[in-house]
């Protein structure tokens, strides 16, 4: 076990805890939220542009991600592919679909950039776990709530600017220069997530022997060996379906951003992808020469050149995407691959203070931070409306104020001793611009 330099109390297990196991699982380690991560993408807009458009990118954002804009027609057998197989699977299926946002997705080039997603974004499922409704009807096209949502608490999806170099050579290889506009997207598999990690928590809880107290802090294990093994197939598939759900996820919001910036810029605004990688979830690698089961939970991986062999990162390490808090710089690092840490990372700065006590004083702070940052919401605060319903207005500042930078810790010292332990080590430093948030 290890833990990261933001490691703080959550349900269950801490987040920023790396856990190894031989023979068994821990479902719980995880938790619901299956495939959170992070995806970076490179703009050729400038920061100034984004400043003197920014009221009409709200506009052009809000309509998009919040108000009827989001337009992602899929077939039962996209989601079928997309469930079994990920980006790859699902991208080869779409080829015909002249729908929606599909025509940006391949004028994007998405399907030639999945090097740059990490296992390509592709996950095998052996089958789809218990979500058939919601794939649709056979051979008919139909939109669906949940591809292409950022989710609550601190998902976003994040406009940024590269403000400062910190490692020139490696900033180059990956297009990260100085006053480059970039778009930082923060979600998992939403809904999705949350109906497979239930389901098992379930199952482990009546798997556990009825004659062994159960463990006080209500962690169960899924054992491997042969008694359990129709359970632990079935798991993997749930596993595997939430994560491809989550890569998409991720893309989609993604493209959505280009979709607003095209709108408000015109077609000529680039868009290269970075990196997109989880910091909630599994996967089997070889630990001391042994296979082994590695749990990352709010925890990025970090690994180094010679783990990246066979992909754009072979002769530099892992990027490695640490946001700040809402307002606050995000970095972007390049992995070590450090052994003690398991080349896992910080995947953040951590809560300061619970979402209950970040709603109790700090008035002025958050008074400030609202003039001098842009949020876009499902609410338009702009709205003279709104601004008279006081009911409507205060329950989203709510929501807006739990997430307020006075709430996380700073990322400064988590960088910092991100680098001094060798586990990772920065390249530039981002700061916002605008931040949209679900």
């Amino acid at each position: 076990m290890a833990v990261t330099p933001d490691f703080h109390k959550a349900r269950g297990i801490p987040v920023g805890t790396v856990l190894a196991t031989r023979g068994y699982m821990v479902p719980q380690a995880i938790g619901n939220d299956i495939n959170c991560g992070m995806r970076l993408h490179t703009t050729t807009l400038r920061p100034d542009d984004v400043t003197a458009r920014i009221d009409d990118l709200e506009t052009a954002f809000r309509h998009i991600f919040f108000e009827g804009g989001r337009d992602i027609p899929m077939t039962r057998g996209q989601r079928h592919a997309m469930f079994t197989g990920g980006l790859e699977k699902m991208l080869s299926e779409t080829r015909r679909v002249g729908e929606g946002l599909w025509p940006l997705v391949r004028e994007l080039g998405v399907a030639d950039q999945l090097d740059r997603v990490e296992r390509r974004g592709s996950l095998p499922a052996g089958r789809v776990f218990g979500l058939s409704d919601f794939m649709g009807e056979e051979g008919r096209l139909s939109r669906d709530g949940q591809i292409g949502s950022i989710g609550g608490g601190n998902h976003f999806v994040e406009i940024q600017r590269v403000e400062k170099v910190l490692d020139g050579t490696v900033a180059h290889a990956w297009g990260l220069k100085s006053g480059t506009v970039t778009v930082m997207v923060h979600t998992g598999s939403v809904g999705i997530g949350h109906l497979c990690g239930g389901h098992y928590r379930d199952v482990v809880r009546k798997l556990h022997p009825q004659q062994l107290k159960h463990p006080d802090n209500g962690i169960f294990i899924l054992p491997e060996g042969d008694r359990h093994r129709a359970h632990a197939e079935s798991f993997w598939d749930a596993l595997h379906n939430a994560a491809n759900f989550a890569y998409a996820n991720r893309m989609f919001l993604a493209v959505m951003a280009a979709a607003g910036m095209r709108q408000v810029f015109g077609d000529h605004v680039g868009y290269d992808l970075v990196y997109d990688a989880p910091h909630n979830f599994m996967w089997k690698e070889q630990i001391d020469g042994e296979e082994a089961i590695l749990h990352r939970k709010g925890a990025t991986p970090a690994r180094g050149f010679d783990a990246m062999a066979g992909t754009p990162f072979a002769y530099h390490g892992e990027p490695v995407l640490v946001p700040g808090s809402m307002g606050a710089s995000s970095f972007v690092m390049v992995g070590q691959g450090n052994n003690e840490s398991m080349a896992s990372a910080s995947h953040g700065a951590g809560r300061m203070l619970s979402r209950g006590e970040s709603m109790r004083g700090f008035d002025d702070e958050f008074r400030k931070f609202m003039e001098q940052f842009r949020v876009v919401t499902p609410t338009d605060l702009r709205r003279a409306d709104v601004r008279q319903r006081p009911d409507i207005l205060n329950k989203k500042l709510e929501q807006i104020k739990q997430e307020a930078p006075f709430a996380y810790k700073g990322i400064g010292p988590v960088v910092n001793t991100l680098t001094e332990a060798g586990i990772a080590r920065p390249v530039v430093e981002l700061v916002p611009l605008m931040t949209i948030k679900g």
